[in-house]
């Protein structure tokens, strides 16, 4: 699930690890607007169509997933996907099936900072100037109409505890991504009791890792998806 402005040729060859271990791939980018919105249907929305899909594929096969988050443009997904899993039933088949969770770069602390940075990363002037403001206005609105969203996102990114192993990655300099922030719920996963492996870096920058150290990501990739692949 892949980051605000994102393309399907930058997560293909994360596809490409997976494929080696056996695992096909459903790519998905959810628009902008919809990471962004006020309301929390339209990324409910987008969960529950990856949901349903991979309901129809474990009909034909049943196969173990992984679910691999970018940024909080794919954390976004992610938290609606763990409330549906959670609280419909008819998700359960999905549930048993998680082997795994990876996160690059996320999940995130969202401030108005990081989140103007966000929403404009990959873009030029008058675009990049364009899309803060714009989220300058929608932070308002959020905050008039619903409340505070980014706190009730991690909030629930701190309490959610599938039991699952997961990998993390992510790095000190990350400017859009808090390492202490971060630390403080890796620590809580930990608590939890929760099977955690984490690749630190102190250079790199966000969601570049595998890009700025190919060797080491590849092989924490390949480590944790040989310890989660089930027969």
């Amino acid at each position: 699930m892949g980051w605000v402005n994102c393309e399907h040729k930058y997560l293909a060859k994360y596809s490409e690890l997976l494929s080696k271990h056996g695992y096909s791939s459903l790519r998905t980018i959810q628009p902008t607007f919809t990471g962004f919105s006020v309301a929390e249907a339209p990324r409910r929305l987008w969960a529950s169509n990856i949901l349903n899909y991979l309901l129809e594929r474990q009909k034909v096969q049943r196969r173990s997933i992984v679910f691999w988050q970018f940024s909080n443009g794919g954390c976004w997904v992610f938290e609606q996907i763990v409330a549906l899993v959670q609280a419909q039933a008819r998700y359960e088949p999905i549930k048993n099936a998680m082997a795994g969770l990876i996160f690059d770069s996320a999940p995130c602390v969202m401030t108005i900072r990081s989140g103007r940075a966000a929403i404009s990363e990959g873009t030029n002037f008058p675009i990049k100037q364009l899309l803060q403001a714009a989220f300058l206005v929608m932070t308002l609105l959020t905050f008039a109409l619903v409340g505070n969203t980014p706190k009730r996102f991690w909030i629930r990114m701190l309490d959610e505890k599938l039991a699952v192993p997961r990998l993390y990655f992510y790095s000190t300099d990350d400017k859009l991504c808090d390492a202490k922030e971060l630390e403080t719920l890796l620590d809580k996963k930990q608590q939890q009791g929760l099977d955690v492996r984490v690749k630190r870096w102190d250079k790199s920058a966000h969601c570049a890792h595998l890009r700025k150290h190919p060797d080491e990501y590849v092989a924490e990739v390949q480590a944790f998806l040989t310890k989660v692949s089930k027969p």
